[in-house]
């Protein structure tokens, strides 16, 4: 048996129709709603939907492992994922949820059917993106162990810059759905890589409730409601536990849009009822109701499998989070507001959390997190300020710098153990613009008892050193890839001099004599870079 309500559509169509009406149903809880004072304090939010121009808001994304770092950043532990990709899992997990946002889709529920009197409207335009202000990989096995469903509890503990960025815990949500938002806050948890998961708590964090509550705030969001008698017997009264059905007089959306065509598990029990859901055997000849299209919704705050693929904001929705954002409290959340086609440059360098043990053979600086880098440059400076070393720049995407790779020989360009050092990463997009971040690091002790298992690229020899007039060196690739050889000053460094870049170089044994150098006398670092793995040798030049 079915029966229809609408609670933002004229109830009088449905009881003119004969179906029956009923309560709509608690709210979900109260929202914020904003005095006109407290709009506008850093955009005017009607240009910005009108416009589109792009608000990009900081996030920072957390991973959890166990005490002595072990484990997989994957929250539910269904795959392996090794900490060193978490910076490449945070920046495609943020490109892919701006891409969704990009693609929003047009809301499906606008049917006369469900009480719709104005046409239907387009796709709108979704005016806000992310960027990467910082991954963190934490090293906690309390943390590891507790649920997402104790959002406040990773906030208060782990969370970085919470007045000016969002952040994102990628934490397990035992038994519970895909994530906890603050709502409004200042960020979430969630228990997948899921943009859809990952765009509705941000919807959450941003002041929207969720779509099929009876008061979500919003005009234009659908009022699906139906009514379905579950056993047959004639009423709608009965109630089924989680994980059932729940009550059957107050059913809002259709939880399992997903897979429509399985078989239907009122009761919750793991034992279906019907075998198949949109066939139903006598005497309840109608079909399961979200087995119609009338009932599909992929609305982003909804729960259904559309919202990954079409997911759908409403113009009503966009102007709600856009007065969240504009805000004296939200507007610190805003990185830029840009109608410019140049994406803003974000420099995120980090440090694994094990990188300062001793017994590893190489210090190596994590940039793969950077967004928007069409250049990069790393300047390192000694303790009284001094510039040390530069790279010089770099074409971009930056992913990571390693120093002393090979531990047979001096520390490349210089640098000593247990010495102080402040190293500054610089990024720049294709329109010119920079960002910079900085970390001060002491180098360890990085002298290994034995050589590394596996060098990509090593310096076998070099001849005559000092040179005068030629530098003659040989050298070994174990792996294929990009090689840069340059030499840098050891003392003023003023960025490299390149003699060679090889593209696709092949692996091998070689030798390479280069003549001519227009260079002063002095001590250089030879530096031979596979696609950032560094093999280095200082030399003389007299």
């Amino acid at each position: 048996m079915l029966t229809l309500f609408f609670c933002q559509a004229s109830l009088f169509k449905a009881q003119e129709a004969g179906l029956g009406v009923v309560d709509c149903g608690a709210s979900e809880g109260s929202s914020a709603t904003y005095a006109p004072s407290q709009l506008n304090h850093c955009f005017d939010v009607a240009y910005i939907q009108q416009s589109c121009t792009k608000l990009w808001l900081r996030m920072n994304i957390h991973f959890f492992l166990y005490d002595d770092c072990s484990g997989t950043i994957d929250p539910v532990g269904t795959e392996m994922i090794n900490a060193e990709d978490a910076y490449a899992v945070a920046e495609d997990l943020i490109d892919r949820s701006n891409l969704a946002l990009e693609n929003n889709y047009p809301q499906w529920m606008q049917d006369p059917f469900w009480g719709w009197t104005d046409p239907p409207k387009p796709a709108q335009c979704v005016p806000y993106r992310y960027v990467l202000s910082g991954v963190y990989i934490h090293c906690n096995t309390v943390a590891k162990n507790t649920s997402g469903g104790i959002s406040s509890f990773f906030l208060d503990n782990f969370g970085v810059n919470t007045s000016t960025e969002y952040n994102v815990f990628l934490v397990n949500y035992p038994g519970g759905p895909n994530g906890a938002s603050f709502t409004p806050s200042n960020g979430f948890t969630t228990e997948n890589f899921s943009t859809a998961v990952f765009n509705h708590e941000m919807g959450h964090t941003l002041n929207l409730k969720h779509s099929w509550i009876d008061n979500d705030f919003v005009a234009d969001t659908p009022p699906i409601r139906y009514q379905f008698d579950y056993n047959c017997d004639g009423d709608l009264l009965d109630n089924y536990p989680s994980p059932g059905v729940g009550s059957e007089s107050k059913q809002r959306q259709c939880w399992t849009i997903a897979s429509p065509y399985g078989p239907l598990n009122y009761t919750g029990d793991g034992t279906p009822e019907y075998s198949e859901a949109c066939d139903l055997p006598p005497p309840c000849q109608e079909e399961y109701p979200c087995c119609s299209w009338l009932y599909g919704n992929n609305n982003i705050m909804a729960y259904s499998g559309y919202t990954e693929c079409c997911a759908a904001f409403t113009e009503g929705q966009i102007t709600r989070l856009l007065e969240n954002l504009s805000t004296d409290t939200y507007c610190a959340y805003i990185e830029e507001i840009t109608a410019e086609d140049c994406l803003p440059p974000m420099a995120n360098l980090h440090l694994l959390p094990w990188e300062f043990e001793e017994d590893d053979c190489s210090f190596c600086f994590q940039l793969s997190a950077s967004m928007h880098e069409a250049n990069y440059r790393l300047d390192f400076y000694n303790a009284s300020g001094a510039l040390h070393y530069t790279t010089g720049w770099k074409s971009g995407p930056a992913n990571r710098f390693c120093l002393s790779k090979a531990v047979h020989n001096a520390y490349p360009y210089g640098f000593q153990p247990g010495q102080s050092y402040t190293v500054n990463l610089i990024v720049e997009n294709l329109c010119g613009d920079t960002a910079n971040e900085q970390i001060t690091f002491t180098l360890p002790d990085l002298d290994c008892v034995e050589e590394p298992p596996h060098e990509r690229v090593k310096i076998t020899n070099i001849y005559a050193n000092p040179f005068t007039q030629q530098l003659h060196f040989a050298y070994e690739l174990e792996d294929a890839g990009n090689l840069v050889i340059s030499l840098y000053p050891a003392v003023n460094p003023s960025g490299p001099i390149t003699l060679a870049t090889i593209h696709q170089h092949q692996t091998g044994q070689y030798q390479r004599n280069f003549s001519g150098l227009q260079i002063s006398n002095g001590i250089y670092y030879l530096v031979l870079s596979l696609d950032g793995e560094i093999a280095a040798e200082t030399v003389v030049k007299q």
